[in-house]
């Protein structure tokens, strides 16, 4: 029987000149005193800042004194003794997670390699472990220097453009929401696999109808080849608590086989604002000659999404959202990545940030593309909280590479996460990118990049092939007939007026169908702003340690953003703020009004059928657009978001 067992080790970390190995380079320190002790998952800013060797990242102006983290080689190590193993299986090692360039060695010997930090790296090591302490060693390439990518003049895009040819988040390489620290370390879970001859890869329960009550669906069962005979396995398969016996084959290419299940009376999963979110069980069990060789057990809901795009009455095109054949109001707001150390992101703050937004009364969050792609926690959350969600392909404000090497690892990446996406009832839309599109054209001189294959080919085959019965749009924002897309009218839109009043033509002239960004600069607490900034520093807000926490990190808006919250409040007809006080106080009320009146404008056309304001929450202490501060501090605009979606009945 299959069995995970994680890899409880004690591992410890050095950075090195990249390329020149582990024991070669310049440093006088002896070699076994560079070693720093780490915690796996982890990253190594919060190995570093433990052991003393650099300052906090998220005060003041520490994190440029970081640049030099990004430019070296890392190497981890750890011993480790494998378990012991039953007749006819084999060890593997499963790494969920590696940020970004991996090679791994076992005993001094290269067993894999993975260059995508949205990937997993699954190694059979059976044949290459010895009796005893066994070397783990993960070395890390720099993350500035992309291995095998060279610059080209088409890929092009917002700030640090070495981002466009890596495949990890984007906004770590500096945004005007968080600051430049590229991630780099065993970001996720390590553990043993002990297999058999094969085991179950996934099994995917989706709705295909309801009518009258009565659910059709579907059950995939994907079986992986390990080692050994091909050969059929006998699975059990049980759904809503109906069991079939089924034989499917399996060889070397792996093995599938489809079950339909009638449920009637069926309960349907529903948005919190709608209904209830039940959920059924499922489990699977195969065998090979009344051997059991993996068991598996999971939940799904029955739920049914279509997205309608169709003419209006006013000339443009529908973009509405149905669940269960009704159509709903989407109440959003952007998640973007909770914390700038994407590793230290738990399930704890998961579970404290999704209750402050149905607190909100938001019943639709959007994944953006600039992040991470979220543990499976994130998603079983808004699955339990009946929070919908539309989900970003992690590309972002840019015109990315399209050769055959990177299309090819886009695909890889996309057919990863769209199946293990794609069994939580939360998920209702992927799209392929943030902005891309639209900057291509306004920004970034280059027009056709529009005609990508990117996200006009690999991202919908992927989804079409893995998770058909789920929409998909190639960006955000998105017109599927008008040139411009960023066209109000048809599909979704972003709506960016920053130093505008909130309800200026810019605004209020404006007939979309969805908001999928908009937003409202504001000042965090006092205290969270002690947090960043010196005492001494603390009025005018114009010093370093105030810019690079607004916008600012990658020296592209300088002081721009913080004058426009003077230029709000003067547009407001407000007096300037004369103390700190006085400024966080109207930065926040302004914000809520902003939010209050953007639901209600947008919220009562009879042709909009969402908003998504811009953002929930910070990744790091800054002045921004979000509701809540890093890392829990709750403006006071947040509430006015709570009670115009409370009295938006639609």
């Amino acid at each position: 029987m299959k069995k995970s067992v994680p890899l409880n080790a004690s591992w410890k970390i050095m950075h090195v000149e990249p390329n020149l190995g582990l024991t070669a380079g310049c440093s006088p320190l002896p070699f076994e005193e560079r070693w720093v002790p780490a915690q796996v998952p982890g990253d190594v800013h919060l190995d570093y800042h433990r052991a003393g060797k650099i300052e906090d990242p998220f005060f003041g102006m520490n994190h440029d004194k970081l640049r030099w983290m990004e430019e070296m080689e890392w190497w981890y190590q750890t011993d480790l003794t494998p378990p012991a193993i039953e007749a006819g299986e084999r060890r593997h090692l499963l790494f969920e997670g590696l940020d970004c360039f991996a090679t791994v060695y076992l005993n001094g010997k290269e067993i894999g390699r993975n260059n995508n930090s949205f990937t997993p790296l699954r190694v059979d090591v059976t044949d290459k472990v010895v009796a005893g302490a066994n070397r783990l060693e993960v070395r890390l390439g720099a993350p500035l220097f992309p291995e095998g990518r060279t610059y080209t003049p088409e890929v092009r895009g917002y700030g640090q453009i070495t981002r466009l040819q890596v495949r990890k988040s984007q906004s770590c390489y500096g945004w005007n929401i968080s600051p430049r620290m590229v991630t780099i370390g065993i970001w996720k879970p390590v553990s043993w696999l002990l297999v058999g001859e094969a085991e179950i890869a996934d099994v995917f329960v989706s709705t295909v109808a309801v009518n009258n009550g009565t659910a059709e669906l579907e059950a995939l069962v994907e079986l992986k080849y390990n080692h050994g005979k091909a050969a059929s396995v006998d699975c059990e398969l049980t759904v809503a608590g109906q069991t079939r016996k089924v034989a499917i084959a399996c060889d070397p290419s792996g093995g599938r086989h489809v079950e339909r299940f009638t449920v009637p009376a069926a309960k349907l999963w529903w948005p919190h604002d709608h209904g209830a979110q039940p959920r059924y069980d499922w489990s699977a069990t195969i065998r090979r000659e009344g051997q059991a060789l993996d068991q598996r057990s999971g939940q799904f809901s029955i739920r049914t999404v279509k997205l309608i795009q169709e003419p209006d009455d006013d000339g443009g095109i529908s973009f509405v959202f149905a669940i269960n054949g009704k159509k709903i109001f989407l109440k959003g707001m952007n998640w973007t990545p909770a914390d700038a150390i994407f590793a230290r992101v738990d399930d704890a703050r998961y579970d404290l940030l999704l209750a402050a937004a149905k607190g909100a009364n938001i019943n639709a969050m959007r994944v953006w593309g600039g992040g991470v792609y979220e543990k499976d926690s994130f998603y079983a959350k808004c699955d339990e909280l009946g929070i919908l969600i539309t989900h970003d392909f992690m590309f972002a404000c840019g015109c990315y590479p399209q050769d055959p090497a990177f299309l090819t690892e886009a695909r890889r990446e996309a057919e990863y996460q769209v199946k293990r996406l794609r069994h939580f009832a939360c998920l209702i839309a992927w799209f392929g990118d943030n902005e891309n599109d639209v900057l291509a054209d306004n920004s970034f001189n280059y027009p056709n990049y529009r005609f990508n294959p990117l996200s006009k080919e690999v991202l919908p085959s992927v989804v079409l092939a893995h998770a058909p019965l789920t929409p998909y749009v190639p960006t955000s924002p998105y017109s599927p007939l008008t040139y411009d897309q960023n066209e109000p009218k048809e599909g979704d839109c972003h709506i960016w007026g920053h130093g505008l009043s909130y309800k200026a033509d810019f605004y209020v002239k404006q007939q979309p169908r969805m908001v999928t960004e908009i937003g409202h600069l504001s000042f965090a607490s006092e205290k969270t702003i002690r947090t960043y900034v010196s005492p001494q520093n603390l009025w005018p807000v114009y010093h370093e340690e105030y810019l690079t926490h607004g916008a600012d990190c990658i020296r592209l808006d300088r002081d721009e953003r913080h004058r426009l919250n003077f230029k709000n409040i003067k547009e407001r007809g407000w007096p300037e703020p004369k103390t700190l006080p006085e400024l966080i106080e109207k930065t926040q009320a302004l914000q809520g009004e902003a939010s209050k009146f953007w639901i209600e404008f947008y919220g009562n056309q009879p042709n909009c059928w969402g908003i998504f304001l811009w953002n929930l929450a910070d990744s790091w202490p800054q002045m921004s657009d979000a509701y809540i501060a890093y890392p829990y501090d709750v403006k006071a605009s947040l509430a006015y978001v709570r009670d115009a979606y409370a009295k938006l009945k639609k």
